[in-house]
């Protein structure tokens, strides 16, 4: 199909086509749900193939911008959503100046199944994508073809045209060639029609099994422009409380990163005089600063207080106690500032220990956490509680924080919602210098296993299930 029958089928299809999109409403919520759990509200999204534009007002943006080349499919967005801005343009020949600057997000909703020219559209949407942002794409499994066009003959779902054969690895090939980077990619939905209880339960379970999840009917992927590799400063906060014997050497020994470094020492309302000796330091130490919390609140909202301070492009977390050497902290900030990773997790489990540096019953726990936790975020997470990090100050924005007690698990759910970008960098761990551990097997033990219900619920659970409106797509089903 060129781009002149492409208009005339849309063109066609627009006075009709939400009735058939509510026809089969379970299926394009359940797309919307996709989208809403990677695009937090109030940011800037431009949808490209926005047809009626439902799924772009369920992102909830700041400024939202849907591009149709069906100058009635625009007509309808129009009168819908008067809020948004809506052009009838091919995105090919589209020029940027038309535009309010450059966009957080890019949405292309079942979109590549109907372009003459695939890899000219993603590079030409690539210019209108924030350095920071992401382009999701979704598209049909081709292996359900046959049933969906049985589907438009029997009149179950809208009529379609010509459409084409695309997988998901031809899209992250065409993707590479536009010059992008594949952040995830995936399937999901094996039920299109909404079955009470079942639907849901299979959905999940289906996209959950290694080769089962192949025959799901919506592909996605997520993908980025490459990192441009420029001097970042960075902001090293240290949560601590009762550490008077360690913070010193502590902020002594931390490198200088980027353009600038500086150190954010948070005093979570301790007993002793470590506040005293971070005071001593901060005429002769540049870029130190000290925030003092009267009362001890945990370690998660001290590094919430810290982060929400923190001036660098970069954030890390150090723990004041030394296991992991300030030295290795170099080796955080690095992939972040060549652009190889968006979040720097750092893993005990590769090294020898020194000593006792991770008593036995600490060591399982966190092998078991470990593994709960690679399956809720997708990805290979061999040490959830690794006090180190390092992440975009960007991105730590849209996090939410203040459900775990350590910060850790806030901070790796909020990062795979993001679906952005981590690596982990093995650490040297060693006994702490000086001081107890704060860290109790039983009763932290089931803080953890309260978070990991949490990650089920925000990252496997609930993350698809149809919201109160529906997303309309280009799609039928």
């Amino acid at each position: 199909m060129d781009k002149e029958g492409i208009i005339r089928h849309f063109d066609g299809l627009a006075p009709y086509y939400d009735r058939w999109i509510n026809r089969n409403r379970f299926y394009h919520r359940c797309i919307g749900s996709l989208y809403s759990s990677i695009i937090p509200p109030s940011q800037k999204v431009l949808q490209v193939g926005c047809t009626t534009a439902d799924l772009l007002a369920q992102t909830k943006p700041s400024i939202g911008v849907g591009i149709d080349l069906s100058g009635n499919m625009i007509e309808i967005a129009r009168r819908k959503y008067p809020h948004l801005q809506f052009l009838a343009a091919d995105v090919e020949q589209f020029s940027q100046s038309r535009l309010a600057g450059k966009f957080d997000y890019i949405i292309m909703s079942n979109l590549i199944d109907y372009l003459p020219d695939v890899l000219g559209a993603l590079s030409k949407t690539a210019e209108f994508l924030d350095e920071n942002g992401l382009i999701i794409l979704t598209s049909e499994n081709p292996f359900w073809r046959p049933l969906m066009r049985l589907g438009s003959i029997l009149r179950l779902r809208m009529p379609d045209g010509p459409r084409n054969f695309v997988t998901n690895a031809d899209v992250a090939n065409l993707v590479q060639l536009a010059g992008l980077e594949v952040v995830k990619m995936g399937r999901k939905f094996f039920v299109p029609v909404y079955i009470p209880v079942i639907s849901t339960l299979i959905n999940f379970l289906v996209s959950e099994l290694p080769l089962a999840r192949n025959l799901c009917l919506l592909q996605y992927m997520v993908v980025r422009l490459p990192r441009r590799r420029r001097p970042l400063s960075c902001s090293v906060v240290i949560p601590c409380y009762n550490e008077e014997d360690n913070i010193e050497a502590c902020i002594r020994r931390i490198p200088r990163m980027g353009e600038f470094t500086e150190i954010i020492v948070v005093d979570d309302g301790s007993t002793d005089n470590t506040g005293e000796h971070v005071r001593t330091l901060i005429g002769s130490t540049p870029d130190l600063r000290l925030i003092t919390q009267p009362h001890n609140k945990g370690k998660g909202c001290s590094v919430k207080a810290g982060c929400d301070e923190a001036r660098g492009d970069v954030v890390m977390i150090l723990d004041a106690d030394m296991s992991v050497a300030p030295e290795e902290l170099l080796g955080f900030f690095e992939p972040i500032q060549k652009g190889q990773a968006d979040f720097v997790n750092g893993t005990r489990m590769v090294y020898p220990m020194q000593g006792q540096a991770m008593r036995l019953l600490n060591y399982i726990g966190n092998k078991f956490f470990n593994t709960v936790l690679s399956w809720l975020m997708e990805q290979r997470i061999s040490d959830t509680l690794c006090g180190t990090k390092a992440f975009l100050k960007k991105d730590y924005r849209k996090i939410a924080m203040g459900r775990c007690r350590w910060g850790d698990f806030d901070l790796l759910f909020g990062i795979a919602k993001l679906k952005k970008k981590i690596l982990e960098l093995p650490v040297h761990y060693q006994a702490r210098v000086a001081g107890q551990s704060k860290m109790r097997v039983v009763r932290h033990g089931l803080l953890l296993a309260r978070m990991c219900w949490v990650g089920f619920c925000e990252l496997k659970m609930f993350k698809n299930q149809p919201p109160q409106k529906a997303g309309h797509q280009r799609n039928s089903s």
